[in-house]
């Protein structure tokens, strides 16, 4: 029985890994081609990118990793079926009962990875991400701002921006509204960004157009003022990334028990805190709950079933992180508890599994 459980994890490997480097490697591409306009059209740096690519991949693995297991057991048993190597094994009187616990453990050990992951590697990752971003925003601000939408991030001024190439913007519109009177427009043909002398901001250096001036003369009204070359400057949140709060999914499973427990004790309402604390733990046992309805479809697999079985995988991989949002809104409606609504996706995949595990071992 143990070359047998040798022999079953070994060839549940070679699919495992490839698996999960190719979803991985698919959900990178995506964000390859997402970033690709910062490189080509607006001057980030290839190795800036290559760190935004890094610090993406913890949070690709909570999705990778259970999907890798599943996809996995259905390849894995699916090629001992078409080798007849199941039938053997039943025929030897070796019970399929026998085959679930091996693969059991695999998902426990799994599980404890992605544990670690959720509470450690993602939170510091996508803290990383973000702060990564500002950078690139204080760097190269025209890579922080996206043409044809009204940008709000250098406050008091509403910017729009008609076109953006490289670091050159064309036809800029800049409104300063007023608390007591009209708004005052900026409209330049074009405008680059630059560092501030102090440092703090940056300056925004317009070419060719037009600016309100306040009116003396008549409190409440502006008059029109041609330039050249104007400069005005930029005030942003934050200056320097690493003062960026974290988010609650940047907060390790400790630093959340923390923070609930102080905001408890200031009488604030804490289930935000609640659910992205039980969200890190329920999630962690995916591949878990994905590898017991692997081994449901790779023990039921037959070879004319082949298709029929991958469009019942997509159906788990749907209905668990579909189900896991809507609970989450009704948790976040009161509708259900934070505990609750984080693990019923698990504890129903867990029951749904356990069943049919039973009913193949009795057979």
């Amino acid at each position: 029985m143990k070359i047998l459980r040798t022999y079953l994890l070994r060839e549940h490997l070679g699919p495992f890994v490839v698996c999960l480097f190719g979803l991985t490697a698919v959900l990178l591409l995506g964000n390859v081609l997402k970033f690709a306009e910062l490189v080509i059209a607006k001057g980030v740096s290839a190795v800036d990118l290559l760190r935004l690519l890094i610090y993406r991949v913890p949070d690709m693995l909570s999705f990778t990793i259970p999907m890798a297991c599943l996809i996995a057991m259905v390849l894995a048993f699916g090629r001992l079926s078409a080798d007849y190597e199941m039938i053997a094994v039943r025929a030897s009187g070796v019970s399929p009962a026998r085959l679930i616990w091996p693969m059991a453990a695999v998902g426990l050990l799994l599980s404890a990875f992605m544990f670690v992951i959720n509470d450690r590697v993602a939170p510091a990752s996508h803290l990383a991400f973000r702060r990564q971003l500002k950078a690139i925003g204080i760097k190269q601000p025209t890579a922080y701002l996206e043409a044809g939408t009204f940008i709000k991030d250098f406050a008091p001024y509403v910017m729009f921006v008609y076109q953006i190439r490289g670091r050159t913007l064309h036809q800029v519109r800049i409104y300063e509204p007023q608390p007591n009177g009209p708004t005052r427009t900026i409209i330049a043909e074009r405008g680059e960004f630059e560092r501030s002398p102090g440092g703090r901001g940056v300056q925004l250096r317009l070419y060719r157009g037009a600016m309100d001036e306040w009116d003396p003369t008549r409190p409440g009204s502006f008059y029109k003022v041609a330039f050249s070359t104007y400069a005005m400057q930029l005030q942003t949140d934050i200056d320097d990334p690493q003062r960026i709060g974290k988010k609650l999914k940047e907060f390790t499973f400790r630093e959340l028990a923390e923070e609930r427990a102080r905001l408890a004790a200031q009488g604030i309402e804490t289930l935000p805190i609640s659910l992205e604390l039980h969200r890190k733990v329920a999630v962690s046992f995916a591949p878990l709950v994905f590898i017991l309805f692997g081994l449901v479809f790779g023990l039921r697999l037959h070879q004319h079933e082949r298709l029929q079985i991958y469009l019942w995988v997509l159906a788990v991989f749907l209905v668990y992180y579909l189900g896991m949002i809507g609970m989450h809104a009704a948790a976040i409606r009161g509708w259900v508890g934070p505990g609750l609504a984080m693990w019923m996706m698990n504890l129903a995949g867990a029951l749904g599994a356990g069943l049919a595990l039973t009913r193949i071992a009795r057979e």
